[in-house]
């Protein structure tokens, strides 16, 4: 096939959200989260956002209270524990139920071995009670109402909260202009920047790690994620500069391990992906929700030139990598914004993304999905037994009257090993297919 590589992506236009529906929303939870969280009320993305989660805790506690060391004799039951000032774990034996709320930026939690833990899942809690439902809490949350740099939480295991592991949501109500929205040209805001996670156990959680709107510069490296009922690594709109490095995602529930939503010029590497039913990797831009729980509604950033390299990819369910894995979604009357919440299919854009040295082993599923062009798709081996397809590539929901949506997409010198054929469909000329 013919192999023209475009280089101009197609940039997504402007959308104003059709303010009318917002009322008829008011009963809808977040798609991107988890329909298991809590309820939110819809935000007015025109008003300033006040974080008032620390006010819901029983028991608040100050990081330095405790001269630096924290001990299973300082916290008898679940607490918040103020960011206030650096603090570790006084030993590797130490458990504690606590939820680290950092409202300051340059402030370090380091577990030194020890863990957090909500006694929620598999496994009960050393002392104190289990979060319920009603009181479920995030075993680490960053203040969503302003943007902290400089974060590191290092060295703990957080296990069995009935919520997020690591929760970095920002919300940007009131900041964004008079409609609440990014405009044409405008400035794209700023989240929480410079975090690290490192050398961190995550286990039996809803989600591991959450990263808000606009997260730039975020370190995950040498972390394990097992047991999520919902997703591993959540990577929100407009972030960027997110590196996971040499970490073990196994065991991840009812979603993708890692979404990458309309998140760019970020990087996977060195990654391990086991047993994650519902796929390992999905890349896409969201059609942005009708229902006031993000600011702002509209995705503005395509999720390009991100890199995926060097990983391996073992029994990943449905997949192991998707790119524009919303490609032609069908979507109902007031649910996506950019299509004003009008019936209708969403055309997904994932441009400039590179997939490269990663090792695909399956028996089921898809071990590869692309539906948009133009990405690079070389020197991965694929071992695709029983019923897996080694790989597809689609315009997805959409007919071949969309065909040119693959143009300039490349897969160059991949290694094969299939029982059953790839799968192609709507494949245009464009196409450059060589191995």
């Amino acid at each position: 096939m013919k192999n023209t590589f475009i280089q101009t992506p197609r940039r997504p236009v402007g959308f104003r959200l059709r303010r009318l529906l917002y009322l008829a929303m008011a009963g809808f939870t977040t798609g991107c989260v988890t329909s298991t969280h809590a309820e939110q009320d819809p935000i007015d993305c025109t008003l300033p956002h006040v974080d008032n989660r620390l006010s819901q805790c029983e028991l608040v506690r100050r990081a330095s209270e405790f001269s630096g060391c924290l001990s299973a004799d300082d916290i008898k039951e679940h607490s918040c524990l103020l960011m206030d000032a650096d603090i570790s774990f006084c030993s590797a034996n130490e458990s504690l139920p606590i939820t680290a709320f950092f409202d300051q930026s340059e402030r370090t939690l380091d577990c030194a071995g020890g863990t957090i833990d909500h006694g929620w899942g598999r496994v009960s809690l050393p002392q104190g009670r289990a979060t319920t439902q009603k009181s479920r809490k995030p075993a680490v949350r960053l203040s969503n109402d302003h943007s902290l740099s400089d974060i590191t939480v290092r060295n703990c295991t957080l296990r069995g909260t009935n919520h997020m592991g690591i929760e970095a949501t920002r919300f940007f109500g009131g900041e964004l202009g008079p409609d609440g929205e990014i405009g044409d040209g405008d400035a794209l805001p700023v989240g929480h920047s410079k975090l690290r996670f490192e050398n961190l156990v995550i286990e039996d959680t809803i989600t591991g790690i959450y990263l808000g709107s606009f997260s730039q510069s975020v370190d995950i490296h040498q972390v394990s994620i097992d047991n999520t009922q919902r997703i591993a690594i959540y990577s929100e709109a407009g972030s960027h500069d997110v590196r996971i490095r040499q970490s073990l995602i196994s065991n991840n529930q009812s979603r993708e391990a890692i979404a990458i939503d309309s998140t760019y010029d970020s990087e996977v590497s060195d990654t391990l992906f086991v047993n994650n039913r519902e796929g390992g990797i999905n890349v896409y831009q969201n059609c942005g929700e009708l229902k006031g729980i993000v600011c702002p509604v509209i995705r503005s950033t395509p999720p390009n030139n991100n890199r995926i390299t060097g990983n391996r990819f073992v029994n990943t369910g449905v997949s192991g990598v998707q790119i524009a894995s919303r490609q032609g979604r069908r979507h109902s009357f007031g649910w996506c914004a950019t299509l004003n919440g009008l019936p209708g299919k969403f055309t997904d854009t994932a441009e400039g993304n590179v997939v490269t040295d990663n090792t695909f082993v399956c028996n089921d599923g898809t071990s590869l999905v692309v539906q948009d062009g133009p990405n690079t798709i070389a020197n991965n081996t694929i071992v695709a037994r029983r019923h897996c397809i080694p790989y597809e590539i689609s315009t997805g929901g959409h007919d071949g009257s969309k065909s040119d949506l693959l143009d300039g997409l490349q897969l160059l010198d991949n290694h094969i090993d299939a029982t059953r054929p790839p799968r192609l469909r709507n494949v245009s000329d464009e196409v450059m297919i060589r191995q």
